[in-house]
């Protein structure tokens, strides 16, 4: 038997800007100062974190049990003899040579103590080995004070969004420049990514330039060439395509940073998309986020399935979904006019049933297809940004479902926008009665099972009232979809029972506690424990039957596996792992049992949250 330690180590450079740690050595030592084991545990890690000077090293020499390398990914993993199952407490450094985005290596690596943690073990089933996980990401205070004073490297972390949407605009080069008294020193340049996130890492030596460098390097200030300053005064410029466009000027120059510098940057006039960008149906969902899913690229891994309709996370589609793509004001050279239309299919990949349907504002939830900039003339506020929205409440769709693009010279339309919010549930929206169900039993027993219906998504565009103009801009795949609601659902038990309304079934009863059994709600455990359980959806992801209390909490062993099926349900008799604590030496106190069921369901900006049941119980 043996004691696992499985771990990762990762470094902050701003809230949303992190990296891995990879290829440190990490050190497991017992705990040094065996008098403040408790309260260097209970600590937080910013409050332990430091550099471990020579002394220090020494003293704790003879404690060192393990040593180990994170991989590419920052991951690592100890491996320690059964000598150490009664051990629980451990302090853990990490040995540091180089950081990531810098070549620079030092010749003594510097050691960093992490903290004191508390080993919880856990009984790994299948390996008979016992585990305990412990990760941590350092402070973005802590590492990049080490990056910059040790080794000299500098880091810039940004975003690029449209002003005043928070639209991502991959795909534009961004390069950083220092102002300086007689010429501005490039820092360097990154290309956005379909977040709009993009890194520039530096080193001192790119901002110290001067017209005696390389022999002379010194940081001089814009304002004042006899100041000399430790950080460079950073703002940017922007290229698209390889053409210049709008961007920052010295005037703009954030003084004097720090070793990690942060930004949210933005381009505040947004020019119509580029020549040869149609306007056109390209995506469903945020462009921010991995639940993007491109509609019309052969071979790409973000296409919805054509086998399942799902994403490739294998989720369905329910309530108010963003259409995305591309607007122009124009379709040859006459102001133009969109509308979407649906058809329901026969199955992810059956013939269509019926006739493509208009989607009226009816149908419409809200959506910022661009906005209207307008030149203020105030130096701290140069530019006013006005959203411009449709949909039911928004208005501007004529009621035949046609929206009119704003012709207006300080209108910008989205480029990999949205284009229009569909409310789903208009398509497939219904009703299920799950009255009389009763845990442990098939949902078939009180309604059918339900079932996910599938839906084609076109975009067509027109110039404005020409019907003979009207030209296709996009389709999707079949989009799988679901918006029933499963009603008057049990929960809290037999003994205590309520109902929800939600898009899914999780419920549970414990055996011991039924009346018809001879038990209450009041009724204590003693050595037995049975939970009857059903759950139903046909987007249904993990199911999980937990017990909370005293050792816990114990993860039920054998909740029928869940995989394309609409339903899963039964009778669990095991709760935890014996060989942890066997049921008959439970302390005597309250417990409660948790049934989560994941719904594998999204709007396309994030998957819907799990739903569940739980129930209290006294052990006896």
């Amino acid at each position: 038997m043996k004691y696992i330690i499985k771990g990762h180590l990762c470094g902050h450079l701003c809230d949303d800007c992190s990296e891995s740690l990879a290829g440190v050595e990490v050190l497991l030592y017992l705990p040094w100062q065996k008098e403040r084991i408790v309260e260097t545990t209970v600590a937080d890690t910013k409050e332990t974190f430091h550099l471990v000077e020579k002394e220090e090293k020494a003293a704790r020499k003879s404690l060192l049990i393990a040593t180990t390398k994170t991989d590419e990914k920052g991951d690592y993993q100890f491996t320690l003899d059964e000598k150490y199952g009664n051990t629980t407490s451990f302090d853990i450094d990490f040995v540091c040579g180089q950081v990531p985005g810098n070549k620079k290596s030092i010749k003594d690596p510097l050691q960093f103590h992490l903290t004191t943690i508390f080993a919880q073990w856990r009984l790994e089933r299948e390996t008979d080995n016992y585990y305990f996980q412990w990760r941590y990401c350092i402070a973005a205070k802590w590492w990049c004070h080490i990056r910059g004073r040790y080794f000299d490297a500098w880091v810039i972390c940004g975003h690029l969004y449209v002003c005043g949407t928070k639209t991502p605009i991959p795909g534009v080069k961004v390069t950083a420049w220092d102002a300086d008294f007689l010429t501005d020193d490039n820092l360097g340049s990154a290309v956005t990514d379909v977040h709009g996130h993009f890194r520039i890492d530096y080193t001192s030596r790119d901002f110290k330039q001067t017209f005696l460098s390389p022999w002379v390097n010194v940081e001089t200030d814009k304002g004042n060439p006899f100041t000399f300053q430790s950080g460079p005064d950073v703002y940017f410029k922007y290229e698209y395509n390889s053409t210049e466009i709008q961007g920052e000027t010295s005037a703009n120059r954030r003084k004097n940073v720090g070793y990690c510098l942060c930004v949210e940057l933005c381009l505040k006039e947004l020019i119509v998309p580029p020549t040869g960008i149609p306007a056109s149906f390209t995506k469903i969902g945020n462009n921010g986020n991995h639940f993007i899913n491109e509609l019309v690229a052969s071979g790409n891994p973000n296409v919805i399935a054509l086998a399942t309709g799902k994403t490739p996370a294998g989720q369905a589609f329910f309530s108010c979904i963003k259409l995305r793509g591309s607007l122009t004001q124009k379709l040859n050279g006459a102001a133009m006019e969109y509308s979407f239309d649906t058809i329901e299919t026969n199955g992810p990949g059956g013939p269509e049933i019926g006739v493509w349907k208009k989607v009226t504002a009816s149908q419409m939830c809200e959506a910022e297809i661009g906005t209207f900039f307008t030149f203020t003339g105030d130096p701290m506020n140069p530019i006013s940004i006005t959203p411009y929205k449709v949909g039911n409440v928004s208005g501007g769709v004529d009621g035949s479902g046609w929206i009119a693009v704003p012709q207006a010279s300080n209108f910008a339309p989205n480029v990999n926008g949205e284009l229009l919010s569909l409310n789903t549930d208009t398509l497939n929206g219904g009703t299920v009665n799950m009255a009389g169900l009763v845990q442990g039993q098939s949902t078939t027993t009180v309604a059918a099972l339900q079932q996910n219906r599938f839906f084609k998504i076109r975009m067509r565009k027109r110039a404005v009232g020409n019907a003979a103009s009207e030209v296709p801009a996009g389709v999707s795949n079949p989009v799988a979809m679901f918006n029933t609601i499963y009603k008057s659902v049990p929960q809290f038990g037999s003994w205590m029972p309520q109902t929800s309304d939600e898009r899914g079934v999780a419920c549970i009863d414990i055996q011991e506690m039924i009346g018809g059994g001879g038990g209450t709600g009041c009724t204590p455990i003693t050595d037995a424990l049975h939970v009857n359980y059903t759950a139903a959806n046909p987007n249904m992801g993990g199911v999980s039957l937990t017990l909370y209390g005293p050792g816990g909490p114990y993860s039920i062993q054998n909740v029928s596996p869940v995989g394309s099926v609409a339903e899963t349900f039964g009778t669990a008799t095991e709760l935890h792992n014996p060989a942890l604590v066997p049921v008959s030496t439970l302390d005597k106190c309250a417990y409660t049992v948790i049934f989560s069921v994941e719904l594998k369901l999204t709007n396309g900006e994030s998957q819907h949250g799990n739903i569940e049941d739980w129930l209290s119980f006294c052990k006896n």
